[in-house]
């Protein structure tokens, strides 16, 4: 009788040293990526005994399990993955948990094939912008045009603030291409005598007289003269005025030296 009762608490005893609880650790590798994921706070629960815990930021995690329990995985964006806990696992008393990112799939598209000529394959339909813009009148080269020559205005006005008493009268056709063409009117080439006839009267007598003391019947040959030593003619082209203006007020005295020295 005692030899069968040692017998059955040596069998209780065996069972309940079976179905101790092992403390494992593991950790969570995300493979198909290539940098360092911060997985603080992966899931990972015991399905069987509901026990619960989650990784460190390294996806480094404790947990407690029985031989053939099943652990899974989760965490939002990753697939889920259940591993069975083997007998190996245990002895070891560490586990490497691989998985994947979720692929998520899209919508069905319809995808046309592509055409042999590249320029077919080009959407032309307008973006809406480009519609309203169309709609306003506001890419139009008319519009364009007007835009180019409120520019030039307001290049004129400062220059007019720099000097004082510029006359408006000498900006007409002052430059071929300075007023951009609209409705296109076309604009006539001006030769070298008429730009310096209209510079003239840009900038007034009176500051050629007065403000750069350059007699009024030479104001022309000192105009002739920055003009050819200074690419007047591209200045021009690129409605530089503020340019020519320093060049005449720098130039004005080593012009007047020279026809000083030469009378």
């Amino acid at each position: 009788m005692n030899k069968f009762l040692f017998l059955l608490l040596s069998f209780f005893a065996l069972q309940n040293s079976t179905a101790q609880s092992t403390l494992i650790s593991g950790k969570v590798v995300i493979d198909d990526i290539d940098y360092h994921a911060d997985l603080n706070g992966f899931s990972i629960i015991n399905l069987n005994t509901n026990a619960k815990t989650t990784a460190n930021s390294d996806g480094i995690f404790y947990i407690k399990v029985n031989l053939n329990d099943e652990l899974l995985f989760k965490n939002e964006g990753i697939e889920e993955r259940v591993l069975k806990i083997s007998e190996n696992m245990i002895s070891k008393g560490f586990v490497t948990v691989h998985l994947n990112v979720e692929i998520i799939e899209l919508a069905e598209a319809t995808i046309n094939p592509l055409k042999k000529n590249l320029k077919d394959n080009i959407n032309k339909e307008k973006i809406f912008s480009e519609k309203l813009k169309d709609e306003m009148g506001i890419s139009s080269p008319e519009y364009k045009a007007k835009l180019n020559f409120k520019r030039d205005e307001e290049m004129v006005n400062r220059t007019i603030k720099a000097v004082g008493g510029v006359s408006l009268t000498g900006l007409v056709g002052l430059i071929t291409g300075s007023h951009k063409k609209i409705k296109n009117v076309k604009v006539e080439p001006q030769t070298k005598h008429d730009q310096l006839i209209n510079l003239k009267n840009l900038y007034t007598t009176y500051y050629f007289v007065n403000d750069l003391k350059i007699p009024e019947g030479k104001i022309i040959e000192f105009l002739d003269y920055c003009y050819i030593n200074f690419n007047f003619k591209e200045l021009l082209q690129m409605n530089n005025f503020e340019e020519i203006l320093f060049i005449l007020g720098e130039q004005a005295s080593i012009y007047l030296s020279k026809i000083t020295s030469n009378e």
